[in-house]
């Protein structure tokens, strides 16, 4: 298993891209290429539209959305920490998707996207080679941030198929990409 999100925050690292401050030289204002904080970026779900995951594949897409509510421009790369927690509390950290993260400016009122990816399955599937994780909550934290939110997960009907001991895992969250107003 990797390192947790708080170790990977804590190293500076951003989806297996290193984070680059802003150049003192560029002739862009500095609140302009300044990373967005965790204050600044607020998670959330996209849920009751066409966008829903579905059931029946198998392999589906989650999509999360981190608007920037702050005052000023800022920039977001890399991947969010995703945890996905039981009723139960029990938690699994989700695997980073191996692909390299570009940095997105975000104005104000504006929203960047990560897709988590992952294999439904039904939340009381008996087979035996089927692990039903079904999610309550999702811990998320934005890209280089330590601020955690947690969002409910809104598919009651729809579980995770649990395989975090896997080498190639077929749940995974890619890094923030494009840009979406609200």
């Amino acid at each position: 298993m990797g390192p947790t999100r708080e170790g990977r925050a804590a190293a500076g690292e951003s989806g297996g891209t290193a984070v680059t401050p802003p150049s003192p030289k560029s002739d862009a204002p500095a609140a302009a290429k300044s990373a967005c904080t965790g204050a600044e970026l607020k998670p959330s779900i996209v849920h009751g539209t066409d966008a829903d995951p579905d059931p029946q594949a198998t392999s589906t897409t989650a999509t999360l959305l981190f608007t920037n509510v702050g005052r000023r421009t800022c920039t977001v790369q890399g991947h969010p920490g995703v945890d996905l927690v039981t009723a139960s509390g029990d938690t699994w950290s989700i695997a980073w998707q191996k692909t390299t993260a570009r940095k997105v400016t975000l104005r104000p009122g504006v929203a960047t996207m990560a897709e988590l990816t992952f294999l439904p399955v039904g939340p009381t599937s008996g087979a035996p080679d089927q692990k039903p994780f079904l999610p309550t909550n999702v811990k998320v934290t934005p890209p280089d941030t330590t601020t955690t939110a947690s969002l409910a997960w809104p598919w009651q009907d729809i579980a995770v198929l649990r395989q975090d001991g896997a080498t190639h895992p077929g749940t995974y969250i890619g890094t923030v990409a494009g840009t979406a107003s609200d």
